[in-house]
């Protein structure tokens, strides 16, 4: 394991870490949030359920800020205004028990931590661009690896007080901004600042639509395309968070049994890395083949859920799902990276994390109109279809670009 670490640029190592912590911090406080809201602010549970629909939204809408911010302040300042936030919203959290202030800051804490993200995959583009997928992928294992840590200290940190939880995110993502602000510079020092790449990505525009070789209409629309795929595997992932849970329990499988099901996932997404690797290596050599072959893990799960009512098919439709997850997620971050337009890789990488934030909100609707509408099987084939239709969107993307690249350049008149 540590052979493989080693492998990694070590900016990259340092981000992944930081990652990792500012995960942690946020899973102290996710877990609970329902119960604290029912429990403790006597709110019943559809209150809490828009609650975090909404908070959902607020990520979304800090997840494009935070790109733009990226572009345009460059790293520390947009990564230390959303921790800065982060830490203020988490302490007030702890000290309120004011139902409306709680609602406010929960919706605040949304907007933060959705500023953070953009700026940890496009910092990862930015210092080891050789890197392609990897360094995507070691930040995506890291903040999975923050999940899991986060969620078995909010149970400890809880059994002192609920407060606690909030307190324990706050330190830790005071500890992740001294590292970030400490840590990473030292390794930016042959990085252009943001001043200067933005100068040369206007210099760059400028230089391609004098040549008539301006691409920025295939980027966005390649784009569009890619994030609709995305989208649509979120609104599939989510129901193992939602519907399918409540499904669990009428099986007569028990919550420690369905709670398994995610430390199964983290433990394969953790050690499951070689494994991943191979499939890559003799399946999917392009990022294309990656998210295709993904997108038709995410249909198999589905059709395995669809035949099971025995705790082995919901372990084995985790382990399927997973692997698609561990395809698709990495992948479609790197893509955006490569269609991005000079001096917009934060914009474009807010963009991706805002439209996974739309998946989760919109994924608990479809699920239960679906569940209700179709019973359990009906929902889980109608599921195993959009998965089919991310497929298409995937394979669309490619075909966008390739369409445009092939249009002559508009030619210039000479003056």
């Amino acid at each position: 394991m540590s052979g493989i670490w080693n492998m990694y640029a070590r900016s990259i190592r340092v981000l992944a870490v930081v990652a990792a912590m500012t995960s942690t911090g946020m899973a102290c406080i996710w877990p609970l949030v329902t119960i604290y809201i029912h429990d403790y602010l006597g709110q019943p549970l559809t209150v809490a359920g828009l609650l975090l629909l909404l908070n959902q939204g607020a990520n979304l809408v800090g997840s494009v800020a935070g790109g733009i911010l990226f572009d345009r302040w460059g790293h520390r300042r947009t990564f230390a205004v959303g921790s800065v936030g982060a830490i203020a919203v988490s302490v007030a959290l702890g000290l309120t028990t004011d139902f409306t202030a709680y609602t406010v800051l929960l919706l605040l804490n949304g907007f933060f931590f959705g500023t953070i993200f953009p700026v940890l995959n496009a910092l990862a583009v930015r210092l080891w661009p050789e890197g392609g997928r990897r360094g995507l992928n070691v930040i995506y294992v890291a903040l999975n690896i923050g999940v899991a840590v986060g969620s078995a200290l909010c149970g400890v940190l809880a059994s002192v007080s609920f407060a606690w939880t909030f307190f324990g995110n706050a330190i830790a993502q005071a500890v992740t901004l001294a590292m970030f602000l400490r840590c990473l510079p030292q390794h930016l020092a042959d990085q252009p600042n943001e001043q200067v790449h933005a100068a040369e990505s206007a210099e760059t525009e400028a230089k391609q639509a004098a040549a008539g070789t301006n691409h920025r209409p295939v980027a966005w629309g390649a784009l569009a395309v890619l994030c609709s795929g995305l989208l649509v595997c979120w609104i599939v992932y989510v129901q193992w968070t939602t519907v399918l849970s409540a499904y669990m329990q009428t099986l007569g499988i028990s919550l420690r049994q369905y709670s398994l099901l995610w430390t199964l996932n983290g433990a394969l997404i953790l050690f499951g890395q070689p494994l991943i690797s191979w499939i890559i290596n003799s399946f999917a050599r392009t990022l294309k083949a990656q998210l295709l072959l993904g997108g038709y893990v995410f249909a198999l799960s589905m059709l395995i859920l669809s035949q099971s009512t025995a705790y082995a098919g919901f372990v084995a439709a985790m382990f399927v799902m997973t692997i698609g997850e561990m395809l698709v997620w990495p992948a479609v971050p790197t893509i955006a990276a490569d269609l991005a337009p000079a001096g917009r890789e934060g914009m474009v990488q807010g963009i991706v994390s805002g439209i996974a934030s739309a998946g989760r909100m919109a994924g608990p609707l479809v699920g239960a109109m679906a569940f209700e509408a179709l019973a359990p099987q009906g929902m889980l084939y109608l599921m195993a279809v959009l998965a089919l239709v991310a497929v298409g969107c995937f394979a669309a993307y490619s075909s966008f670009v390739k369409r445009t690249e092939t249009q002559p350049a508009v030619s210039v008149p000479e003056k």
